[in-house]
Order: structure tokens, then sequence, then C-alpha cells
């Protein structure tokens, strides 16, 4: 590995190969995580406007005073950040199937991990969205049948262009 190029995490998954990459942006000098898998990108920290415009348009027209959100998808974390930086809110709780992406905050991996870790509104779980937006438990073990204002996916490209065949039963 050189100073240009780190591969953070790779590791097999019931869906695919996951990785997790920081690589130098020559230009800026800066880091760029990305995450891939398989040999598909899915995400990367250069471009972050749709977790971001996700988050404040999903949260832009509610009224509530206090906001509990769940995100279905952690990726890089830019989405959380954002629905974090929401005054109003006071619980998030992000759901994410892969436990290789819920493990990289707690191993300091991602450039956003400490931040959402120290936050104490924000909750990581490991469960299947899909399945607990379809169920009558919901997506909170700690608290069946629990509540939300607001949810956001941010799991596949699109609900045409999803990741995973299992995906396209839930839409």
């Amino acid at each position: 590995m050189s100073a240009l190029f780190e591969k953070l995490d790779y590791r097999p998954t019931p869906i695919g190969v996951l990785s997790l990459r920081r690589r130098r942006d020559l230009v800026s000098g800066g880091d760029i995580y990305e995450i891939k898998l398989d040999d598909e990108f899915l995400m990367s920290s250069r471009f972050t406007v749709s977790e971001i415009a996700l988050a404040r348009l999903g949260l832009a027209a509610l009224p509530e005073t206090y906001l509990d959100v769940v995100i279905g998808g952690l990726g890089l974390g830019y989405t959380a950040r954002a629905v974090l930086e929401h005054a109003q809110v006071r619980s998030l709780l992000v759901v994410d199937a892969p436990r290789e992406v819920i493990e990289w905050p707690q191993r300091g991996l991602l450039p956003l991990g400490a931040e959402l870790a120290s936050d104490p509104r924000c909750r990581l779980v490991l469960g299947d969205f899909f399945a607990g937006a379809a169920s009558e438990a919901g997506f909170d073990a700690d608290q069946p049948g629990r509540r939300y204002h607001a949810i956001l996916v941010d799991i596949d490209h699109s609900p045409k262009n999803v990741l995973h065949p299992s995906h396209v039963a839930h839409r």
C-alpha cells in the first residue's frame, strides 16, 4: 500500500465483495473514500450532494419540534451527518445489513465515523432495512413497533437499479 492508495477493508458478503478504500486526490491533496461492491462503485466522498440532499429534503417539510428519524443504509455517513445537523432531530437510527459497514465507524475507518459515534442521538444497527419496514416490529429490536417522523432510504442506486435482486421484492 502506498500513500496514494489504501484498501481499508475487503470482505465477501452475501451480496458480493465489499471494499472500502482511500485514495489521495492528486489535485487537492485530500483523501477520497470509496465503497465498492464487486466492481461497482457505490459511493465516493468526492460526490456527496445526493446524500446530503436526501436528508435535507426529507426533513424540510416536517413541522415537528423533535424528530425521530431512521435511515436505511449508512454508506460513508453523509446522509446521517446531514440529518444530525438539524437541531430538531432527537434520535437517528441507521440500519444497514452488511456487518462490515456497521463496523467501519467503530474501527475508525470512515472519515465521519468518530463524529457519528460520538453523537448520542445516533445509533447504528445491524439489520435488514427492508425486512424491518415490512414487519410490525419495525426497525428497532430494542423498541418494537417504534414510529418515526421520517424514513430515508439510501440503499440502492435507484428503485430500478438495485444492488441485489432481493431488493426488488421490496419496491
